[in-house]
């Protein structure tokens, strides 16, 4: 029988097939390029003359314990599983970076989109991919996360009162930092773990927005900054309307106080007739009045 060593493939799908001393193996080489091939069929062993074996024994064989005909080994398994996982996640990668890439070109298309840029990491971007996009219109911040769901999120930009720029040690020199976004009312940053079923907010919020890893932070500092400033004046302004109809609810905002309307005399009070009579007739009997004076006052009276 044959020593254990690289022979003539017999089933001449490959060059070599390494003998194992007592069986054919399922190792093959062609071109000094070793690779596994199981065999479906019990082949005869090798004639006495063989030629110089080109390599050592392949790694991890073992001598008298070929694969059964007809079955896969354990390792061949191993590398199809391994292969299959590679292909998927190629697969997976390629999908992304479509998908990244249509959603850039929906925004870039937009009117609305004043500006956008993405998480610039150095693992996904060399997939093509971020785990992140940003967006800016004249009224909101819009944000984009997620690598396997996408997550939208927006912040309006009157709620923004104060930016700044952060720039990590890992950061300097790439023209790469952090737009730091403070809130006025912190629930604006929060979380979408932090919420519950009913929508309350449940533990503290930063109160922050952060685009981190973009390009040229400070180019879109300088975008936010008159974009901020006017939309935060027309917040107050709305805010300021708001309160004068809550105070004035029939008057409309800016109009003129209504003037009071002019006052009427008092009408003069009405004297009883029959009382100016008797008066009279007093006066007359008590010889202050003459008849004359008497008759000349009664008509007035009765004249009205």
């Amino acid at each position: 029988m044959a020593d254990a060593s690289w022979l003539p493939d017999p089933t001449g799908a490959h060059e070599l097939r390494y003998w194992n001393g007592s069986t054919w193996t399922e190792h093959v080489s062609d071109q000094g390029t070793p690779g596994h091939d199981a065999l479906t069929t019990e082949l005869p062993p090798p004639a006495d003359a063989f030629p110089p074996p080109p390599t050592s024994p392949p790694a991890g064989a073992e001598p008298a314990q070929a694969a059964p005909a007809g079955k896969v080994s354990w390792r061949d398994r191993l590398k199809q599983v391994a292969d299959q996982g590679r292909a998927m996640a190629d697969q997976g990668k390629q999908k992304l970076a479509e998908q990244n890439a249509k959603r850039t070109e929906q925004w870039a298309n937009d009117p609305n989109t004043l500006w956008f840029g993405e998480s610039k990491n150095a693992a996904t971007s060399a997939a093509g991919i971020s785990k992140a996009r940003y967006r800016i219109t004249k009224d909101r911040v819009w944000i984009e996360s997620g690598l396997l769901g996408t997550r939208t999120e927006s912040v309006p930009l009157w709620s923004i009162k104060d930016m700044d720029v952060r720039i990590a040690v890992w950061q300097q020199g790439k023209d790469v930092g952090d737009v730091v976004l403070t809130l006025e009312d912190p629930s604006y940053g929060a979380t979408q773990d932090m919420f519950n079923v009913s929508g309350t907010i449940e533990g503290t919020t930063s109160g922050q927005v952060v685009l981190d890893n973009v390009e040229s932070p400070y180019a879109v500092m300088d975008i936010l900054s008159p974009l901020i400033s006017e939309a935060r004046q027309k917040k107050t302004m709305e805010r300021q309307s708001t309160y004068v109809h809550t105070m004035t609810p029939t008057m409309p905002y800016g109009a003129p106080p209504p003037q009071a309307a002019p006052t009427q005399p008092a009408a003069a009070p009405q004297v009883d007739m029959v009382e100016q009579l008797r008066k009279l007739g007093e006066l007359r009997d008590a010889g202050i009045l003459t008849e004359e004076e008497f008759a000349a006052q009664k008509a007035k009276v009765l004249g009205g």
